[in-house]
């Protein structure tokens, strides 16, 4: 048994005991380079029966579960009391209110009415209001009155008990949450009242929050990822000039033109990436435009610049947009450029076209280049995907371009495919609804 073999074992022991030799034959079967996935599989499956599992009621739960069977009636108030509260949506002060009114009304009211009983008892029986009827009818009230306010303030401390009790859930589910786990959330709260809402809008910025800092690991990750080899490139050939540069022209011409390429690629993606982070929280800023004349426009620049490659436009001049101008001028500037730098100069053509279908617009952008493989385009939106690893990079592609692309026209509420066959070219097609 090798080393391996025997940390797979150690790790997976917390599963149940009937499981473990089939679960541990089955992750040596996958190999080592799977069992890391098969332990978040199992993580996450104990996980969830730890969820399923039934939790013990507590003692106050289970006294709220007694006087609710004891006063069964009141149980029904209560019920009642919240559909109506919950369907009118009556906001928690209102309730509490109510709740309170309630519990005064019900008290004056029995207090009312055992005086008048009293009175209306020594009356029938003929007898006069004497002094000792009096103190006792003082004294009796006394008792009734400090009875009343021991009941009204156990009523009201329970009721605020009730209603407050979605807070104190919501206090131990935050407690949950930290910068090691950011997918807790609020539980829903069974009312229509403020701390409904209040649940929804905390747990709305937690959504936001949990963006904005899986945004920044993976701008950190990035970053570090792929500014290594430029940097790696750098510090060779600087090192190479500081030991033989100095008197070698054609050392320090080759050292000076690759520190220099590799400084265009880190700017490119490190831009890039500042992309890529900002269109996380980004905020649209539509606008009525020509299609076509804007794509006109990104034509001209290209032609003005660069005279290899064929560059034509087609398609119907009267498509008008209500989109982000500057987002979708971005997008398709990403597209011309990887279609140029995958189409050889000679006989390279690169064909943009704009047609309208019902409610919707499709721009497609075709070359005539080296094609993308079957396997290759399923990955090729994902962040640092090269189809060709080491022309990619002399290209000085980064592999964020199309990820750019993808994350514009989504946040457009529109979608991007491909098209591709290898050898014979790539059709990329924005659609746009």
């Amino acid at each position: 048994m090798t080393e391996n073999d025997e940390n797979v074992e150690d790790r997976i022991s917390p599963v149940p005991a009937a499981l473990d030799e089939q679960t541990t034959a089955v992750i040596k079967a996958l190999g080592e380079e799977k069992h890391e996935a098969v332990f978040e599989t199992l993580n996450e499956i104990k996980s969830e029966n730890k969820d399923n599992v039934k939790k013990k009621r507590t003692p106050s739960e289970i006294a709220l579960l007694v006087v609710k069977i004891i006063f069964f009636p009141i149980t029904l108030i209560v019920m009642a009391f919240k559909r109506i509260t919950r369907r009118f949506k009556i906001g928690i002060t209102a309730k509490t209110t109510l709740v309170f009114a309630a519990i005064f009304g019900v008290m004056l009211a029995t207090f009312a009415a055992f005086t008048l009983a009293s009175i209306a008892n020594q009356v029938k029986s003929g007898e006069e209001f004497s002094d000792d009827s009096m103190k006792r009818l003082i004294v009796t009230s006394v008792v009734l009155v400090l009875s009343f306010i021991a009941v009204g303030s156990a009523l009201g401390g329970l009721a605020s008990q009730y209603m407050m009790s979605p807070v104190r859930k919501m206090n131990g589910r935050i407690n949950e949450i930290s910068g090691e786990n950011m997918s807790a959330r609020l539980d829903p709260v069974d009312s229509q009242d403020e701390l409904k809402e209040l649940t929804e809008r905390i747990n709305n910025m937690l959504d936001t929050i949990q963006e904005a800092f899986e945004r920044q690991e993976n701008f950190v990750s990035d970053a570090s990822h792929e500014l290594k080899t430029p940097l790696a490139v750098i510090t060779g050939y600087a090192d190479l000039l500081r030991r033989w540069g100095k008197d070698d022209p054609k050392v320090l011409n080759e050292a000076v033109e690759a520190i220099s390429r590799e400084s265009q690629n880190m700017k490119r993606i490190v831009e890039q990436l500042l992309w890529l982070a900002k269109l996380g929280d980004f905020s649209l800023n539509n606008t009525q435009f020509n299609l076509y004349e804007t794509v006109s426009d990104i034509v001209d620049g290209y032609l003005t610049v660069n005279i290899k490659h064929k560059i034509t436009l087609t398609g119907d001049m009267s498509v008008t947009l209500n989109a982000d101008k500057n987002l979708m001028t971005e997008a398709i500037r990403t597209l011309v450029d990887n279609a140029i730098k995958y189409t050889p100069a000679d006989g390279g053509e690169i064909n943009i076209t704009i047609t309208k279908k019902d409610n919707t617009v499709e721009l497609s952008i075709a070359d005539n280049g080296i094609g993308i493989s079957d396997d290759d385009v399923e990955h090729i939106f994902e962040r640092f995907y090269r189809c060709d690893k080491v022309r990619g990079r002399e290209s000085g592609s980064s592999g964020l371009g199309l990820t750019i692309c993808k994350s514009i026209v989504e946040m457009m509420d529109g979608k991007i495919s491909v098209a591709s066959k290898l050898g014979e070219g790539s059709t990329f097609t924005i659609t746009l609804y």
